[in-house]
This record gives C-alpha cells, structure tokens and sequence, in this order.
C-alpha cells in the first residue's frame, strides 16, 4: 500500500515537458507568427520597415546568420508541439480512449519531433553559417 502511496506522489516529468512545450509553442502561434506575418508579409511589401525580399541573394544571407536559423526552427517547430498536444487532448475530451494510449502519444509527439527534426535539417543544409 505504501509502495502506490509513494508512486502517485511522484511528479510527472514527462507530462510536465510536453505542458510546457504546448504552453510555449501557444505563445508563438498566438503572439510571434501574427506579427511575423504583419512585419515580412503586410508592412514589408508596403515599404513601411525594411523586410528580407524574395530574391536567392538576400534570403540566403539572412538565412546564413544562426539567430535567423534559431528564430525560424523555434517559429515553425514550437506550434506543431501545441498541435500535437491540443489535438491529442481534444480526443480525449471527446472520449476516444485511444488517445491515452502510448501508441497515441508516439503519433502526436513523435510526428512533432520528426517535424522539428526534418526543420532542424533543412535549416542546416539550405544556406551555410555565416557570422559576419
């Protein structure tokens, strides 16, 4: 008895990574893409700021920097975590008892990863590092 006591006592680690990482993917999809969208889509083509164009010369300088490649994995990667765990819960609400299996769990968090892995990759291999 005392061993399921000390069991349910123990703080989920895992459970509180994937909270966070909803909280913060969230946080960029309502706050940061919306004025990334303002900023390169709406007053960049106006003229109002200056904004990277769509030509191969200057979209591969900015995309050489490494803070560019950091803003862009965090910008693209962060939502689908907040995808992945929204979605996973809303089928939890809606009583598919799938959704609580670790099956479940692989398929909304692993395909978050892959696509995090698969960002990560085409960000490293498009444009090389520059720091100058």
């Amino acid at each position: 008895m005392r061993h399921d006591v000390a069991r349910k006592r123990r703080p989920a680690f895992t459970h509180l990574i994937w909270w966070f990482l909803f909280a913060q993917g969230g946080i960029i999809a309502a706050i940061l893409i919306p004025v990334h969208v303002l900023v390169q889509g709406i007053l960049g083509p106006l003229h109002i700021v200056p904004v990277v164009d769509r030509h191969y010369d200057t979209w591969i300088r900015f995309l050489g920097n490494p803070i560019v490649k950091l803003y862009l994995l965090v910008l693209i990667a962060a939502p689908f975590f907040h995808f992945a765990h929204r979605l996973r819960y809303l089928l939890v609400d809606l009583g598919v008892p799938a959704a609580r299996t670790l099956p479940a769990q692989a398929v909304f968090y692993g395909g978050a990863v892959v696509i995090t892995g698969v960002t990560f990759w085409v960000l490293l291999t498009t444009a090389p590092l520059s720091f100058g």
